[in-house]
């Protein structure tokens, strides 16, 4: 059985061995122990608290009941800019017109925001390629944890996709400015902000628009554009509600979605049940999980919904540790925009 929980200080060394299958741009999973542990440490912390925080971070994994080892991930931050601030581009449309030429001229700027400063983030979404096929539960696990926990977080949710790299690794958003400002490459940036050190951005990073018709062509076309990888976070992101609003990431270009939490498709189907204990699994494929916060539990089954009652295999109810009469929190397996 596959189970979202907590993440916990054991993890470390399949957190490590996922981080180095992500590879570059995940920068919420970076290749560091130190840095991992701090995260898992940050998030153990999270889960406990019993007053919302703003520094808040809370770090699913997907496990292997049978095999125990982690082999996803997925998380929310409660407010981004927290502890560093969160710079993003906002790409802004411009025209000149030149009367006594009779022309028009129109361009676009890359214009340094903060503008989602205070947000939630969802984030840190990453799934073993062995196990692919699950990605969209392990993304959706996190809207039950909001659903149910709505004071722990901002009104608005972000999320932050990898931008585009070519097949030799190579960012052509990167290429033409990050490169240029910063004296150092793509993979030591990215390095450093996953180690929670961002202090250069805002030391070294121009603090003028940038007109876009003066970069290389290459760069101009991954604006907005998500890395091949993942592409499908970001479909399952637009099935959800989120949009795209012209904000990118000033690293490597990729595309920043924003949704209010309240408008979250999965947020919207959420129902509370109780539980009672069924031998049938003639039931319909349900995300469920329980009532807690400390132990947050997610798994994919199949159960039977009618009346607020949740019907549940004796095997269900023990990954989720409730008992008949307990109350879950229930969404469908699926969304229908969703397919894998």
């Amino acid at each position: 059985m596959l189970l979202m929980r907590p993440v916990n200080l054991g993890d470390v060394d399949d957190l490590a061995r996922l981080a180095s299958i992500a590879g570059e741009g995940l920068t919420s999973l970076p290749e560091d122990r130190e840095a991992l542990s701090c995260n898992i440490e940050l998030a153990v912390a999270s889960f406990q608290r019993t007053v919302p925080d703003p520094s808040d971070y809370f770090m699913l994994v997907l496990e292997d009941t049978e095999t125990q080892r982690v082999v996803g991930t997925s998380a929310v931050y409660a407010r981004t800019g927290n502890r560093q601030a969160f710079y993003a581009y906002r790409i802004m449309s411009v025209t000149h017109y030149s009367h006594s030429l009779d022309t028009e001229i129109r361009s676009s700027l890359l214009h340094l925001t903060n503008d989602y400063t205070d947000s939630s983030e969802v984030g840190t979404l990453f799934l073993d390629p062995a196990y692919r096929g699950n990605g969209h539960w392990l993304s959706r696990s996190r809207y039950l944890l909001m659903a149910q926990f709505p004071e722990r977080f901002a009104p608005d949710v972000i999320a932050e996709l990898r931008g585009w790299f070519d097949d030799q690794g190579v960012s052509p958003f990167w290429e033409a400015i990050g490169s240029k400002f910063f004296a150092m490459s793509y993979s030591e940036a990215d390095r450093l902000c996953g180690i929670g050190s961002n202090q250069f951005i805002t030391e070294l990073m121009p603090k003028y628009p940038i007109y876009t018709n003066l970069l290389p062509e290459a760069a101009e076309a991954v604006m907005g554009k998500p890395h091949d990888a993942t592409r499908r976070a970001m479909d399952l992101l637009l099935a959800e509600g989120f949009q795209y609003e012209n904000m990118i990431d000033i690293f490597d270009g990729g595309p920043l979605v924003r949704a209010n939490v309240a408008q979250i498709k999965s947020v919207q189907q959420a129902a509370i049940g109780e539980v009672y204990e069924t031998a049938a699994m003639d039931g319909v494929q349900t995300l469920v999980a329980n009532r807690l916060l400390s132990n947050f539990r997610v798994i994919l089954t199949n159960a039977r919904l009618e009346d607020g009652r949740v019907g549940l295999s004796r095997e269900a109810m023990a990954a989720l540790e409730v008992t008949a009469g307990d109350q879950v929190i229930t969404i469908p397996g699926r969304l229908a925009e969703a397919t894998d």
